[in-house]
C-alpha cells in the first residue's frame, strides 16, 4: 500500500513521552512500524540535544533532530550540527542581566552544556535525566558565572517561571526591537530564541535536506510551540491533553500522551483512516 507521507516529525514531551517521561511500548511498535513502511521519523523538541539523546537511541532514530525549539538541526549519532540559529552575545547579555534582575529561574544553552542560574530549580530536570542515562549521554552542567557571552555560543534561554502575561512581559521588556523569538513550550516555560528561530522554520529547512515536501510530513504537537510546525506540515496531529489553542490548530486530535496517542494515530495514518 502506498503511503502519501514520507516524513513524522513528534514532539516528545506531552506528545511522545507520558507523564513518567518514558516513550510507550506502543509508539515504539509505532515508530518501528513506520520506518518499516519507509517512512523517516524525527523529534522535534524543545530541549537541548543532550536531553534528549537517550530518546533518539532507544528508537533507533537516523533522521537528524530538530532541538531547541527549531533553533537546532543536529544529526546526534554523528555528532554534526546541520543548522544552528544563534543569539548575538550582546542580545544574550541583555536577557541575562534582565533574568538577574528579576531573581528568575532560568537556562542557557550552548552547543555543550547547560548554565543554570544561581539556586535554579529547574537545572533538576536535568540532574534527573542524567542520572536516567549512561554517563557518556549525560549532558554538561555548569553554573552561568562560568558563561562567556562573548566567546561562547548561545542557542537558547528558558525561563521557569509560573508569573501571569509572562511572554507579553518579556516581549515589552526585552524584545521592543524583535530581535528575539520568545514562545511557550510548556506550562509554566519559556524559551527565548534568535528571531525567525522555530520548529516550523527548521522543519522547513529538515525538509529541504532530506528532499521532502512540507506537505509530505505528518507533525505531533501539545504546545504553542509546535503550531509554527502545523502551520507548513501536510497533517497536524495533537494529543488529547495538548492546550486548547492547539487542538484548535490541528488537523485531528488524538488520545493523551498517557493513552499513546502518537501510536494511535500512526496506525491510523499507515491504515490510511486519517
Amino acid at each position: 500500500m502506498s503511503i502519501k507521507y514520507k516524513l513524522v516529525v513528534c514532539d516528545l514531551d506531552g506528545t511522545l513521552l507520558n507523564s513518567a517521561e518514558e516513550i510507550s511500548q506502543e509508539n515504539k511498535k509505532a515508530v518501528n512500524m513506520l520506518k518499516d513502511a519507509g517512512i523517516e521519523f524525527a523529534i522535534a523538541t524543545g530541549r537541548h540535544d543532550l536531553i534528549a539523546a537517550k530518546y533518539i537511541y532507544d528508537l533507533d532514530i537516523k533522521t537528524p533532530l530538530i532541538a531547541c525549539n527549531g533553533a537546532l538541526i543536529k544529526d546526534v549519532r554523528q555528532k554534526r550540527v546541520l543548522y544552528e540559529k544563534l543569539i548575538p552575545s550582546d542580545i544574550t547579555a541583555r536577557v541575562i542581566n534582565y533574568c538577574k534582575t528579576n531573581y528568575f529561574d532560568y537556562l542557557v544553552y550552548t552547543p555543550d552544556a547547560i548554565y543554570y542560574s544561581e539556586d535554579s530549580q529547574r537545572v533538576n530536570v536535568v540532574m534527573n535525566y542524567n542520572k536516567s542515562v549512561k554517563e557518556e549521554l549525560r549532558a554538561k552542567t555548569l553554573n552561568v558565572k562560568e558563561l562567556d557571552v562573548v566567546r561562547d555560543k548561545i542557542i537558547k534561554i528558558l525561563i521557569a517561571s509560573q508569573e501571569d502575561k509572562i511572554i507579553e512581559k518579556l516581549d515589552n521588556d526585552i524584545n521592543q526591537d524583535n530581535s528575539l523569538t520568545i514562545v511557550s513550550s510548556g506550562k509554566g516555560l519559556i524559551d527565548i530564541m534568535r528571531s525567525g528561530a522555530s520548529k516550523g522554520n527548521a522543519l522547513l529547512i529538515l525538509c529541504d535536506k532530506l528532499g521532502i515536501l512540507p506537505k509530505e510530513t505528518v507533525v505531533f504537537g501539545d504546545s504553542h510551540n509546535d503550531i509554527s510546525m502545523f502551520e507548513v506540515a501536510g497533517l497536524a496531529i495533537a494529543p488529547e491533553n495538548a492546550e486548547e489553542e492547539v487542538k484548535k490548530a490541528a488537523d485531528y486530535v488524538t488520545l493523551s500522551n498517557d493513552m499513546s496517542g502518537v501510536a494511535h494515530a500512526i496506525m491510523s495514518i499507515i491504515e490510511k483512516a486519517i
